[in-house]
């Protein structure tokens, strides 16, 4: 028997899609040398890192310790997510780092898509609540918005 999908779910599953899109374009328009060139602060490179790394701790609920573009590396709660070595670094090849980008996005939107709106109960890890958890119905729009202010960041950094 298949569980139904939410309408919430479903309705979460196309504005990832969405954003991740329009993101995606931002990262896109950063060419050559300009990828890996960190201007206000981060690299678009960085940035790709940092929002498929919170992706996939806030939303696939993924512990693997290898968490390193957080942008909270100094919080106890993040270096308690252990310390192996990052799957991807700011210096490897781009095509590398959007295929780690797309492929956290497109599991976050199939969950999405195959999930019931009963998903979006419990908590998921936060870095910067008191209790180190917040609810994951809230943390699903934090991370749209995140999304967002990083697609902001790039254009900011991209016109810099």
């Amino acid at each position: 028997m298949s569980t139904p999908v939410g309408a919430v779910t479903a309705f979460l599953a196309e504005q990832f899609r969405s954003e991740l899109e329009m993101f995606r374009a931002a990262l896109d328009s950063a060419q050559g040398d300009a990828f890996h060139t960190s201007r206000l602060g981060h690299s678009p490179a960085w940035h790709a890192l940092h929002v498929a790394e919170w992706m996939r701790l806030m939303i696939l609920d993924d512990r693997t310790p290898n968490y390193h573009h957080l942008g909270w590396e100094d919080n106890a709660r993040v270096q308690a997510l252990g310390t192996q070595p990052a799957p991807f670094t700011e210096t490897d090849p781009c095509e590398q780092i959007m295929a780690a980008l797309d492929d956290t996005g497109a599991q976050v939107i199939a969950w999405l898509e195959q999930a019931d709106d009963s998903a979006l109960d419990g908590e998921v890890f936060s870095a910067a609540t008191p209790g180190g958890t917040r609810p994951r119905r809230a943390a699903m729009g934090m991370q749209l918005r995140h999304i967002g202010y990083h697609r902001g960041q790039l254009n900011l950094l991209l016109k810099s």
